[in-house]
């Protein structure tokens, strides 16, 4: 994958999450994700991206972590069940931003994004592309870790 394609991922999910829950990430180096081992992430914000690169975009993180930037964007809930689909949606909502500022940065593509999903539970399974790398990159933060995996395929 090329970094300049890859950078403006790392860039956006530093920028977001530094404006919106006042968090400094700090990403390590980028690996090859096995795409059928195991993962300790327990919630995963997925888009789908298509134009001139196809595949998918997955900002993976843990519920701790999830509870910690509900927390701290100061939404309250009155039940356990109301806190998990805010944290679905809070997820869901930091993977558009995250995507669509990323996107935004790439200048010479043309790039469509889908409406984000969440997909949730220990070890779920994300349906990644057939032969193609996927990179993940994790980050760390005070309050927890986090990844951004990308794979893309040039059409």
């Amino acid at each position: 994958m090329d970094v300049s394609f890859l950078n403006p991922f790392l860039s956006s999910c530093q920028d977001a999450f530094s404006q919106m829950f006042n968090i400094s990430p700090q990403h390590k180096d980028p690996y090859l994700l096995n795409p059928v081992g195991t993962h300790p992430w327990e919630i995963s914000g997925i888009v789908a991206v298509s134009g001139d690169e196809v595949g998918i975009v997955a900002f993976r993180l843990h519920k701790l972590l999830a509870t910690k930037m509900l927390d701290i964007s100061g939404i309250t809930t009155s039940s356990v069940e109301e806190k998990e689909a805010m944290e679905k949606d809070l997820v869901t909502e930091f993977t558009n931003v995250i995507t669509g500022n990323a996107v935004s940065a790439i200048t010479n593509k043309n790039i469509n994004v889908s409406a984000p999903y969440v997909i949730t539970g220990p070890n779920h399974v994300i349906p990644w592309p057939r032969n193609t790398p996927i990179i993940g990159v994790p980050f760390i933060t005070r309050q927890g870790t986090f990844e951004v995996n990308l794979c893309f395929k040039g059409v």
